[in-house]
Parts: C-alpha cells; sequence; structure tokens
C-alpha cells in the first residue's frame, strides 16, 4: 500500500487517505479512535472525492458517504464507520474492467445467462467475454488484501456482523454477491439500483436464493423510477417476494424500497443513503 496523497472531505474531521495497491486506488477515511464498524464501497472514485468526476464541476456529486455516515453513527451514539471506498479498474487500462469485476462471476458465466439487452453495457462477444469475468479474484483482492491492510494500519479489527458493503447499478449487485459469496466477512449489503437487467428475473432468483439464510444478515435493496431504474421493476419486485419468503423481515433485517422520481445517480443514492445507514446501524448500538 502506497500513499498518494490526503484530503478533506465536508463532515469529516480529518483526513481521507488516497492509497494504492500495485495498480488499485483506494479512498479512505478512519476516526482517530476507531470504533468497530466498517463500510466497503464500490465505485470508490464517486463516493468521497468528487474530483474524480468527469463531468461539469458544477454538476459534481459524491455519495457524500462521509457526511451520512458520520451522522448516523452520531444520531446512533457509536463511534463513526471506518470508509473503505474502492475504485474499479480504470478504463484506460480495461474498459470492461469495472464490468469483469462487478458482474456476479458464478451466475454470469455462461453466455445464456446475459439478456440481449445487457449489450447496453457489453456489446462484444459475450462468450469470450464471460471466461474473463473477475468478480471472485476482486472480492480475494477486498477481504484478503485491502481491507486487512487498510484495519490493520488504523488499528481496527474487522468484525462481519459490524461490516457493510454497499454500491449501486453493477456495484449494486456486486454488494449483494459479496455477502452471497463471502457471508463471514460481510453480515450486510446495501444495493442500491442493481443492475438486474444483465439477467433479468432468473439472475434476481439465483440471488436471492443464495443470499444468506437470516438470522446474521441483512439486506437493503432500492430503486427509482425515472431513466435506467425503470427497467428493473419487474426484476426487483421479484427479488423483493423472494427474499421475504425466505424469512428476511421487512424493516428489521431487510427493506425493498422505491424512491418515487429517484434517478440513476449519485445524487439520488445520496438521498438513500442516510436511511440505509441508519437501517445497517440500528441494531449494532451498544
Amino acid at each position: 500500500m502506497i500513499e498518494i496523497e490526503k484530503f478533506q472531505v465536508r463532515g469529516l474531521p480529518g483526513y481521507v487517505h488516497k492509497v494504492k495497491f500495485g495498480n488499485r486506488t483506494v479512498d479512505y477515511w478512519a476516526p482517530q479512535e476507531p470504533g468497530e464498524h466498517l463500510v466497503v464501497a464500490h465505485d470508490g472514485q464517486g463516493v468521497l472525492d468528487k474530483r474524480n468526476i468527469g463531468i461539469n464541476p458544477h454538476q459534481r456529486a459524491t455519495w457524500e458517504l462521509g457526511r451520512s455516515a458520520f451522522n448516523a453513527a452520531q444520531a446512533r451514539g457509536v463511534t463513526p464507520p471506518t470508509l473503505i471506498c474502492i475504485y474499479h479498474t480504470p478504463y484506460a487500462e480495461d474498459n470492461n474492467g469495472r464490468l469483469k469485476e462487478y458482474t456476479p462471476e458464478i451466475y454470469m458465466n455462461k453466455d445464456e445467462n446475459w439478456l440481449q439487452e445487457s449489450y447496453g453495457v457489453y456489446r462484444d462477444n459475450v462468450a469470450t467475454f464471460v471466461t474473463e469475468l473477475a468478480g471472485e479474484r476482486f472480492l480475494d483482492e477486498i477481504t484478503q488484501v485491502i481491507v486487512p491492510e487498510i484495519t490493520d494500519r488504523v488499528g481496527q479489527t474487522a468484525l462481519p456482523e459490524k461490516s457493510a458493503v454497499l454500491g449501486a447499478s453493477m456495484g449494486g449487485l456486486a454488494s449483494i454477491y459479496a455477502v452471497i459469496r463471502r457471508p463471514e466477512f460481510f453480515h450486510t449489503a446495501l444495493s442500491f439500483s442493481p443492475h438486474w437487467v444483465i439477467g433479468g428475473d432468473l439472475l434476481a432468483e439465483k440471488m436471492m436464493k443464495e443470499f444468506p439464510a437470516p438470522g446474521h444478515h441483512k439486506l437493503w435493496m432500492s430503486r427509482g423510477t425515472k431513466g435506467l431504474d425503470a427497467r428493473y421493476e419487474q426484476s426487483q419486485d421479484l427479488a423483493n417476494r423472494l427474499i421475504q419468503e425466505r424469512g428476511y423481515r421487512s424493516s428489521i433485517d431487510y427493506i425493498g424500497r422505491t424512491l418515487n422520481r429517484g434517478a440513476h445517480s449519485n445524487a439520488t443514492w445520496a438521498r438513500y443513503l442516510p436511511s440505509a445507514l441508519n437501517f445497517w446501524l440500528k441494531d449494532h448500538t451498544s
């Protein structure tokens, strides 16, 4: 791990650290005296540091994870969580790197798993692409390298029951997948606008049936009603029904939410975030 810079963001005391693990960039923040809670965020380049968002500076919006996490923890009377925001592989390095890392690998590793309309995110030869999926390798990098090195550096022990993973769109799928594949590491998935359209109802069915049994884990799923998010309605409704049929209880260990007029954007996801963090933290006050 090599430190690149330190910077400040609104709502957080002290500094965010930007570091490199090989070619992988990560932003992280920890309170001066770390507590027990930990958040790992996908698409880290748009979570804390708006300088990474390649549009007009006046239109840039991050997830505002720092301020929301700090405020949610204060409201609960707990130490704010350590935040680890992991960038995807840069497009300049591999134009499909993000898609390879965030695709739920074991459910999408055959070309027949991909719906034709999913070519909106992948337009080339799917039969070749599925041999290059990196979801499992990416999870190993997170759980075996990135999180252990950062928590060791800040003096924190990663506790599964107090660790959450969050993301949106393909990152939303990746967050659910992380809990399915590493249930001993993450107990909560906060998934915003999960991009079901790559595999449709069949993907939603597979993932909800293999999400860990209720009792120790929690799941938040949400979508908007505008633009791309409107296309998720059928599969998201199915996912909501299936997870409840498995015994997940609404507002206790599961929330499925629709934000009227919500869009597929950082600004919309930032609106959801305080509620999602409160849902995660509410059973972990001590």
